[in-house]
């Protein structure tokens, strides 16, 4: 399997049918209509990367993530995922895991000293971000206004 970093603006027209799967499972009630301006944007400003995950020469997996200073303390930088989703045919193995480790170093190699990964409570990733040291730090709720 080959890990690559990406700027996820190019590669989110190849894979629109994978990131409408990731939407249909984890995203919200409005329309999926992702800003690839806006990708391309804040990777070029070194505020976003993405991790591909390649078998076979197909997409199987990636992970976007932000890097910045924290509104609280500039001087810390925090990251943060904004979507990570593996094929079903490859969730039993090693990818997910091996998304995260490529994930986490970028983002230390871009000066992260923090990483914060969002995820529903309960499910696969929340055990294997629990089983990598991560703790419940916030809970997220949301309502339609």
């Amino acid at each position: 399997m080959l890990l690559e970093i990406v700027n996820p603006a190019e590669w989110m027209p190849r894979i629109r049918p994978m990131l409408e799967a990731n939407w249909h499972e984890t995203g919200f009630s409005f329309p999926f209509d992702p800003d690839i301006k806006a990708y391309d944007a804040l990777f070029r400003a070194g505020l976003l990367f993405a991790v591909r995950a390649e078998f076979d020469g197909e997409t199987v997996g990636y992970c976007t993530v932000m890097v910045s200073g924290h509104a609280h303390n500039p001087s810390v930088k925090f990251a943060a995922n904004d979507a990570l989703y593996v094929s079903p045919e490859f969730r039993n193995g090693l990818t997910a895991g091996r998304l995260i480790v490529k994930a986490e170093k970028e983002a230390r190699a871009r000066g992260a000293s923090w990483f914060s990964w969002h995820c529903r409570a309960g499910t696969s990733l929340d055990e294997i971000l629990k089983a990598r040291g991560y703790q419940p730090a916030d809970i997220v709720v949301t309502k339609e206004l």
